[in-house]
Parts: structure tokens; sequence; C-alpha cells
């Protein structure tokens, strides 16, 4: 058995997962691809929560187009998008900070009563910032949850019709959608059965499934069209020029390294192990989930897992390091067997 193969057993063994996927690859070859469940068996169709992998699946590519269109600029104001009152806080706010997490807040709760999807900006543009705007890294689903908004205004159709139409669709990547209708062939991110199939992320949720920061679902068979698109630096959706910029680390000097809306993969990023060089791409779910290319030599990693709910239900709370250390390994293991 390789390394990886090895290392997935311990892991339906010790149940930090019941359900795992991982393919290996460079362009059209597959060089190791893997199934494993400790429950009802899964393949290259079976969906899986993509949690925040939706932030490059839906409304960075999105995002890309429109920049290359000219339909927003990286230097806009997001208040130029709204009627409302917004706090001084973010009189300054742009739209490269919503793309690269220096919007100023972090984790927000959104879940509150008097907040729906149609005033779900207003909301997050009156909750003071943690920190000012630009200077340093905060990850942050409600920036993307506003870009998502913020593009939804600019072609004046909703997200989930826009993933479609300018991603999901030319790619061929059929099965990938927000709110599946598959019940069968679906794994679980959720403690509750009557869940099967909803978003696990609780702001996604709340806000009706369809949200700039989660919501969307997708297979194997997919995400390896994803994977290959974004190693062919945005193949026939995102322009050279474009991506070019895209790629680049945009926070320098800050507590992370952030592309606009990829991860930058850098000195100090530990999940993707040793596999990939400095200036790889790509991100991660809190599910489980990931997608990593190498834009120097083509190498793409994708980990599909239902890791944290798995190690919800083993040890009756989240343990979402783990799932980390998990990426670290998987990621180590694949370093090992390919001798890179």
């Amino acid at each position: 058995m390789t390394n990886l193969e090895l290392y997935v057993e311990k892991l339906i063994e010790t149940k930090t997962v019941e359900h795992i996927a991982i393919s290996v690859g460079k362009g059209d070859a597959v060089l190791f691809e893997t199934y494993r469940s400790g429950g009802k068996k899964i393949d290259d169709k079976t969906l899986f929560d993509m949690a925040s992998v939706t932030k490059i699946l839906s409304v960075t590519p999105i995002a890309l187009i429109a920049l290359d269109n000219k339909l927003i600029s990286l230097e806009e104001k997001v208040s130029d998008f709204f009627d409302f009152n917004i706090i001084d806080d973010y009189k300054n706010l742009k739209i490269i900070n919503l793309l690269t997490h220096t919007m100023g807040i972090g984790h927000e709760d959104l879940t509150k009563e008097n907040v729906t999807y149609d005033n779900a900006a207003e909301y997050i543009l009156n909750i003071p910032a943690e920190i000012p705007v630009g200077s340093d890294v905060k990850y942050s689903c409600p920036a993307f949850i506003l870009l998502g908004v913020i593009l939804e205004k600019v072609y004046g159709k909703q997200l989930d019709a826009l993933a479609e139409n300018m991603v999901f669709s030319p790619l061929k990547m059929q099965s990938t959608r927000y709110k599946p209708e598959e019940r069968n062939n679906i794994v679980n991110f959720n403690l509750s059965e009557d869940n099967r199939g909803l978003v696990n992320d609780y702001n996604a949720r709340y806000l009706g499934g369809v949200a700039g920061n989660a919501g969307v679902f997708s297979n194997m068979t997919d995400m390896k069209k994803f994977a290959k698109m974004l190693s062919e630096t945005g193949g026939s959706i995102i322009p050279d020029r474009i991506f070019d910029i895209a790629r680049k680390n945009h926070t320098q000097g800050m507590s992370e390294a952030r592309g606009l809306g990829f991860l930058y993969v850098d000195e100090e990023y530990k999940q993707t192990g040793g596999c990939f060089s400095i200036g790889s791409i790509g991100h991660c779910g809190h599910t489980g989930q990931s997608v990593f290319v190498d834009l120097k030599t083509g190498l793409y990693v994708i980990i599909m897992s239902d890791a944290t709910i798995s190690t919800i239900k083993k040890y009756g709370h989240e343990r979402y390091e783990l799932v980390e250390k998990m990426r670290e390994d998987i990621h180590n293991a694949i370093k090992k067997d390919l001798r890179i």
C-alpha cells in the first residue's frame, strides 16, 4: 500500500472520517485516486458540501470575470453599490478588501431575528470593524457574502444562476450547484438525517442556502474539471491577464498570504505539507474539503471528506485542529509517494 492509502485507512479506522475521496493529478492525468467509506459506498459522483471552497467555486471567478469586463474594479468603494447608511469604519472599504479578507471583521453570526438575505449587506456594513480596513488579514465570511450581493447587483441575477451560467456550465460541472436536490448519493454534513443535503454553514443556511461564503455542493468528477481550469491559469473562463493578478500575494507583510479570492501558499502555510511550491493557490472548506493547485508544476490535490462532522460525532464537540492536521498529513503522504 502507498503512504496515502495507509493514512486513509487509519482515518477510517479511527473514525476521523466516515467518507473521504482524494484525487491527485496533473492536467488530464490522474496520478492517484481513492474513495473510502466506513458506511455507504461513495464514488466520483457522490456530492460533498464544499463549505468555504464555495468562495473560489462561485464568487471568486464571477468577480474576476466582472473585473475583466470592467463591471467592477479593485479600487471601487463598496459604499458605491448601496444606498443605505454605512458606518464610518467602512467608508474606504474597497472590492479588493473583500477579495483579500482585509475588510476588518472576521467571524460574525448573522442568524439574527431581524436579518434576512435581502438586508444582510446592511447589517454587515454596520458591524463595527475589529481592526482598521486594509490593516491585516482577518478571514471573513461576511466579506464574501457582501461580494456575492454586489455581483448580484452588477449582473441583475441571483448568485446561484450566475455561478451556473458563468462557471459550472462552461466547465461542464454538471452536478455542482447550490441547494442540491440529490438525497441519495450525497454525504450528510449535519447531525440530523433530516438535514441531509442542507448546507452545514449556519449563516449560509439561515440566509436561504445561497450565499457568497458557502452553500455549493460538488463531486470529484466536477472538482477535477475545476482544478484543471486553475492549473491552466483560468482556462476558458478567466482571462490570463486577470488570473495573473489574482494569483499574486496581495497581502505581503500581513499575517496571512492571500490572492484575490484564493489562499496563497507561502513559507508559513502548513496544511499543504511539503507538497506544493510557494505561489500555489487553493482553498479549504470547514466541512473537511480542500483543493490546491501548483501553478508551476500543474499538480493538483483535491480532498473531499466529512472530517468535521465525524470528529464532532467522535468527541462530542468540534475538533477542527484535527481536520487541519489531516490535510497536512495527507499532503505529506502524497509528497512521499510522488517523491517530490
